[in-house]
């Protein structure tokens, strides 16, 4: 099985046995927050469902990172939005336990699987997309070597007129540029 690794990090592909720790990371508000609210039993089997369809469609997707063995997120490459029609690109994406924020996880996932990406996968680019206030996103991107694009600021369709969340902002990370 493919395993990748950093310094202190081991990064694995999501399997259905993650299901307790989606639904833990679903459940908690503060983790869902910036991602549109917390995910009920139900949500959270059909968000892994999708992340295990991606592997198998294109190869690649979150992975189920752990520090010490001990759980700490998924961090992975997806081209969800993409197949939505939604940005033109294979985005970065995490959502990690809140106890492991500020911690440098993201960040330092992020990295490996965008270089798994760019080494092995032979990606020329990787996006990075959130919503304008997320900043805590916007510097993990920025710390990534990212570059914001203000071009392509988008209002994202699945989110109401009003919402803080609708606008969303894109950073771009080329393999030149790493």
């Amino acid at each position: 099985m493919l395993e990748l690794t950093t310094e202190r990090l081991r990064l694995r592909p999501i399997t259905p046995a993650d299901l307790p720790n989606v639904c833990a990371l679903g459940a908690d508000a503060r983790v869902m927050q910036s991602l549109g609210g917390t995910l009920n039993q139900a949500q959270s089997e059909a968000w892994l469902e999708r992340q295990l369809a991606h592997w198998r469609e294109h190869g690649f997707g979150r992975f189920h990172v752990a520090c010490d063995a001990r759980f700490v997120g998924f961090v992975g490459l997806t081209r969800t939005d993409f197949d939505r029609g939604l940005v033109p690109g294979v985005e970065i994406a995490w959502r990690l336990a809140f106890t492991d924020w500020g911690q440098g996880y993201a960040t330092e996932a992020a990295h490996g699987a965008i270089e798994h990406g760019f080494s092995t996968l032979n990606f020329t680019e990787v996006i990075g997309v959130t919503s304008v206030g997320n900043t805590r996103s916007r510097r993990v991107m920025t710390r990534l070597g990212m570059i914001h694009s203000p071009a392509e600021t988008f209002e994202h369709p699945a989110l109401a007129a009003g919402d803080p969340r609708r606008t969303h902002v894109v950073y771009r990370l080329h393999r030149a540029a790493r």
